[in-house]
């Protein structure tokens, strides 16, 4: 079973890319929402750092019962209400702060 990769914005909503292919990424799906906003990211890393200042979360789903989150700054309130919802459906949770800044 491959991982189940998509951002949950600060609102909490799951962001995936629009026109969806079976391999997008976080990668492609930043520079998408990154487009809509305007923004035109340097490199691979700075997708990620434009995402997560942006308040973005990635989340990776690597079976039933791991999933990874990935965040910026502090979740806000909808993400962590999000991420709980994960966590008491089995979800193991493993949150990190981000090494892009």
């Amino acid at each position: 079973m491959s991982a189940d990769r998509y951002y949950l914005a600060p609102d909490g909503n799951v962001v995936r890319c629009a026109q969806s292919a079976a391999d997008d990424g976080h990668y492609e799906i930043g520079r998408e929402v990154l487009a809509a906003r305007g923004i035109k990211p340097n490199d691979y890393e700075d997708v990620y750092r434009h995402m997560f200042r942006l308040g973005f979360a990635r989340i990776v789903v690597h079976d039933e019962v791991t999933v990874e989150v990935e965040h910026g700054p502090e979740l806000t309130p909808a993400q962590k209400r999000f991420v709980q919802r994960l966590h008491e459906r089995g979800g193991e949770i493993n949150q990190l702060k981000s090494r892009f800044q």
